[in-house]
């Protein structure tokens, strides 16, 4: 069974693995041993205990120095002069001001699942984190009988479903990100998506925003205000101000079942969906464009015998159904408690393939088998957009990129194929670059201008494609550029700007070439908001002309 073959390869790893080496490894960390004694409040108070953020940082290498501030997957950090956790508006205003008075940088964070610096701010600035700013306002039906709901910006995934799934009637959001302990400030501000290919991205969704700018002013922006700032607060990266709230729309909840004949995810070979670009092409278009959600996962070396001809995809297809949903509260509390034992054995697994990259193709076939693991019920939607409960337990590396679909999907293919072939090549060579999974997801283009999904086609397609490894996994930074370098020459590819993207030589001024328009009339809109440059950071300058 997959969770025999997941505890086959704990044994593995454990065994393998001296107990000197878990001492680094990446999933460890190290509380220091005093809390970061200059937080205060915004009246210059020091939060409570309970409100300080203690300095945390993953173990890297056994020498790695202490930061006050690091992100989940330990690839950035941050010292900055002070940190603030504000939970009120007003608390907001005060920061800015005393920011402002300072002539300090200020820069936001959550919990952190950025892979790019964009919430990275040293002694020249200040950090807000976001996370007590987690009110959810009641749930509102227009005269059109449609919902909408604001919330704070530091309001997690989880926190909002399960609000949702209380209102009287239960609601839901059509599409969503999988992690669930993200904050809607973040991956509303910085264009996250999901697998909904005829909602786009979550900011589309978007219907109002409110910043608070370097003024200290609290302003609003709705598409019938004036849809051109509208565009650009939505996804505004964090360089208009501190997002206080985001308003949404939702719909009452709705099921999820597997689209296909058998009605569960599907394991075809390699072969059967990206044979060739004409017909595989012909395949993928017909499959998503069939579906309310579709998500296509690859694992290196997933077959026992060794070659991509043996190879099988992980294919999740839903579509909405009105057929009575077959999960539960306790069901769904089980579940997650197995995955996120399933995961925490898992990351043992993957810290000893980080470490001892030639037993990839040894340990690979044993953890395809455990995490693509069959799903044959009909859900709620939460339910299907949070497959996993337990993806926070493995941190990794990631490097995502949006191209424009083209009208048979054969650059999908293409695009897909030549990351396998790549793999492969590299294995040749004793390298093994990639030991989670690539992925991909399509959604309708973005109305908003700084998504990488941006487009003037409203029908137009995008495919989101991604690839994953753990932390410490040697020679990802190379590989990912060499990816990503491909993508953007033969696809026009552009960066998800919350994952790994800054690594890649060249790419600002490739963007500044391919979309330096559309980014000078957010830089325009930008400077109206922050003419200081309080929340200009190193990240997303040279975008804009800096």
């Amino acid at each position: 069974s997959p969770r025999f073959a997941l505890f086959a390869a704990f044994l593995i790893a454990s065994g393998l693995l001296p107990n000197e080496s878990l001492a680094l490894s990446s999933n460890g960390t190290q509380r220091l041993g005093k809390d970061v004694s200059s937080v205060v409040g915004w009246d210059g108070q020091e939060f409570s205990e309970a409100d300080v953020v203690h300095a945390e940082k993953r173990l890297l290498a056994p020498s790695a120095p202490a930061h006050t501030w690091n992100n989940w997957a330990g690839n950035q950090v941050a010292d900055p002069a002070l940190i603030f956790k504000p939970k009120t508006v007003e608390e907001l205003i005060a920061i800015i001001g005393q920011a402002k008075a300072a002539n300090k940088k200020v820069r936001a964070a959550g919990t952190g699942h950025s892979w790019s610096s964009s919430s990275v701010v040293n002694q020249d600035g200040y950090m807000v984190n976001i996370s007590n700013m987690d009110k959810i306002y009641k749930p509102v039906q227009g005269a059109d009988g449609t919902w909408t709901v604001e919330v704070e910006t530091g309001v997690t995934v989880k926190a909002l479903d399960d609000h949702l799934r209380q209102n009287n009637p239960p609601l839901a959001l059509p599409s969503n990100v999988v992690l669930t302990s993200v904050r809607y400030g973040g991956i509303l501000a910085m264009g996250c998506h999901g697998a909904a290919t005829k909602t786009g991205t979550l900011p589309d969704l978007v219907t109002q925003v409110k910043i608070v700018d370097s003024n200290g002013t609290l302003n609003t922006f709705t598409k019938e205000k004036d849809p051109l700032e509208f565009s650009a607060a939505t996804v505004n990266l964090g360089l208009m101000g501190i997002i206080y709230s985001y308003t949404m729309k939702i719909e009452p909840m709705f099921n999820l079942k597997m689209a296909n004949l058998h009605a569960i995810d599907t394991h075809p070979l390699v072969s059967e969906l990206f044979n060739d670009p004409k017909t595989g092409g012909a395949k993928l278009k017909a499959m998503v464009l069939g579906n309310d959600q579709t998500e296509i996962f690859y694992w290196p070396f997933n077959a026992p015998l060794f070659g991509v001809s043996n190879d099988r995809l992980w294919v999740k297809e839903w579509e909405r159904s009105t057929a009575p949903a077959t999960d539960n509260a306790i069901k769904d509390l089980l579940s997650a408690a197995l995955q996120n034992l399933e995961t925490s054995l898992g990351a043992k697994v993957y810290d000893f393939l980080a470490a001892n990259p030639t037993s990839t193709p040894f340990i690979m076939p044993i953890m395809y088998q455990a995490v693509s693991a069959d799903s044959s019920v009909v859900v709620h939607a939460p339910n299907a957009i949070h497959y996993n409960a337990g993806i926070e337990n493995m941190p990794c590396l990631d490097l995502e990129m949006a191209f424009k679909v083209d009208s048979n999907f054969e650059n999908v293919v293409k695009a897909w194929n030549y990351v396998i072939d790549q793999i492969y090549a590299y294995a040749k060579i004793g390298k093994f670059p990639v030991n989670l999974t690539m992925e991909m997801r399509f959604v309708k283009s973005s109305s908003m201008l700084m998504s990488p999904a941006y487009d003037e086609d409203p029908e137009a397609i995008y495919c989101m494609i991604e690839i994953l490894s753990v932390v410490n996994t040697k020679d990802f930074n190379d590989f990912s550029i060499k990816i990503a370098q491909y993508w953007m020459e033969n696809f026009e590819a552009k960066p998800h700007w919350a994952k790994m993207w800054e690594h890649v030589p060249g790419i600002v001024p490739y963007l500044r070439q391919k979309s330096g328009a559309q980014y000078d009339k957010f830089e325009s809109i930008r400077q109206k908001y922050d003419p200081s440059g309080m929340f200009m950071t190193g990240t997303f300058a040279g975008l804009l002309g800096h």
